[in-house]
């Protein structure tokens, strides 16, 4: 958010962003976003970049289609594009294997979010948190 809009995610918490103005931004991040590259969509590249490697496959094909076809190799593949990727299925294995974790969208309720957003969680490699004093004590 704060490379494409220059805003900080922690206006959200702090009542700074509505949560349906950063819904509607998020959707709508612009072609080549960083987050359309992590997930690998075709929305990874902007039109000038999806422009670029057609342009290279077109001269790619034309230079092996104007070769002396008894010296020429195969033909010549398309670049990797991003979201076309094909998932390799190993023998055996009935669901492909994915590197990372798929995360269910869950819908839920304004007041449902915000109770799961008053819980307390705790990370269990952190300090507790001291306030003020060095010793911990408000006093």
């Amino acid at each position: 958010m704060r490379r494409t809009y220059g805003l900080d995610l922690d206006d959200l918490w702090d009542g700074g962003i509505r949560v349906g103005t950063c819904a509607d931004l998020a959707a709508n991040l612009p072609p080549g976003s960083l987050v359309w590259r992590r997930l690998d969509v075709p929305d990874a590249w902007t039109p000038v970049e999806h422009l670029l490697a057609l342009q290279a496959d077109q001269m790619n094909m034309w230079m092996w289609g104007n070769a002396d076809p008894k010296k020429r190799g195969p033909r010549p593949e398309p670049l990797p594009r991003p979201g076309t990727k094909k998932t390799e299925r190993q023998p055996g294995r009935t669901v492909p294997e994915s590197r990372g974790r798929a995360i269910k969208p869950v819908a839920m309720t304004l007041e449902e979010f915000e109770e799961y957003r008053s819980q307390r969680f705790v990370d269990i490699g952190a300090e507790p948190y001291r306030s003020g004093t060095p010793d911990g004590a408000d006093g």
